[in-house]
């Protein structure tokens, strides 16, 4: 009879951890598709700036140019990063993909899905593989994947599962290390260039007057009146660029966050209070 409540014991214990794990590679995936969404918007945001840049040195040339009267409409040209940025958001199209299949594999009845999940990971795979400049250090990892893909999945294998996802994760990151640098230093040209350019132009083409009517400040000298708007330009300005930048900075820590979480769940001890914690962090940082 001990024995019997032994074996029970150990079953209840076995069947708690069970759902544990489920419910925590549930989450870990679910975050996955977040992280991955916020990735195409950040991207989508980069994608953007190539029209932003062209219109803001467009308007400095007016602004600056002594006869505006008997210039032609400009045309500036302007860093282009098309060609890098659309294979990155397919990339991350893919990941998501993955992510919402992996998330319905928490659950036995989607055990039929299991070939949508590989295919899903292939597609996140091939994905990285059309990057025109990946460097050794990612390259020299996908064959890794590229094994862990040829492997059956199977449903509810959740350990197994994020042992694959923090291998992908592992590469998206160091892609996403690589970029960031880029990143950055794009949008600190395009916005320092445009509050630079700005404060060439000659004060003599502002309006103290209608600048004043819109103002707070009780100032009533033309001159400390056009200087004060254009400092409240300037740092609007800069607080663009802060803002893309910090989101850019967010994103890299939720990804990381993600990886760590694959990783954590993937051991044979999983600490759930380290993944929960995690999940919260990636919540915060994607909500920010």
């Amino acid at each position: 009879m001990k024995h019997l409540e032994k074996l029970f014991i150990v079953f209840l214990l076995t069947s708690c951890s069970s759902t544990k794990m489920l419910d925590l590679g549930g989450k870990a995936s679910v975050k996955g598709t977040e992280v991955s969404q916020k990735a195409i918007d950040i991207y989508g945001l980069l994608s953007q700036q190539a029209d932003i840049d062209k219109s803001q040195q467009d308007k400095i040339k007016v602004l600056t140019n002594k006869k505006p009267s008997e210039m032609v409409l400009p045309d500036s040209k302007v860093a282009d990063f098309s060609e890098q940025l659309k294979p990155r958001i397919d990339a991350y199209e893919k990941l998501l993909n993955t992510y919402k299949a992996f998330t319905l594999l928490t659950d036995s009845s989607y055990g039929d899905m299991t070939q949508e999940a590989t295919s899903a990971l292939q597609d996140s795979y091939n994905s990285i593989q059309t990057f025109s400049d990946i460097p050794e250090s990612v390259s020299s990892k996908l064959p890794e994947i590229a094994k862990m893909i040829s492997q059956e999945i199977q449903v509810k294998k959740i350990k197994e599962h994020n042992k694959i996802l923090y291998s992908l994760t592992t590469v998206y990151t160091m892609l996403w290390d690589k970029d960031q640098k880029t990143w950055n230093d794009y949008i600190d040209l395009i916005y320092n260039n445009y509050a630079q350019g700005l404060n060439t132009v000659d004060s003599k083409k502002y309006d103290a007057k209608m600048i004043s009517e819109t103002m707070k400040e009780p100032y009533s000298d033309e001159a400390t009146v056009i200087l004060m708007y254009r400092l409240e330009k300037r740092d609007e300005i800069i607080k663009k660029r802060n803002d893309l930048k910090k989101q850019l900075n967010d994103f890299g820590k939720a990804l990381k966050e993600l990886n760590k979480a694959h990783l954590e769940i993937s051991k044979s001890k999983t600490d759930p209070s380290d993944v929960t914690k995690m999940m919260n962090t990636i919540e915060n940082l994607l909500k920010q």
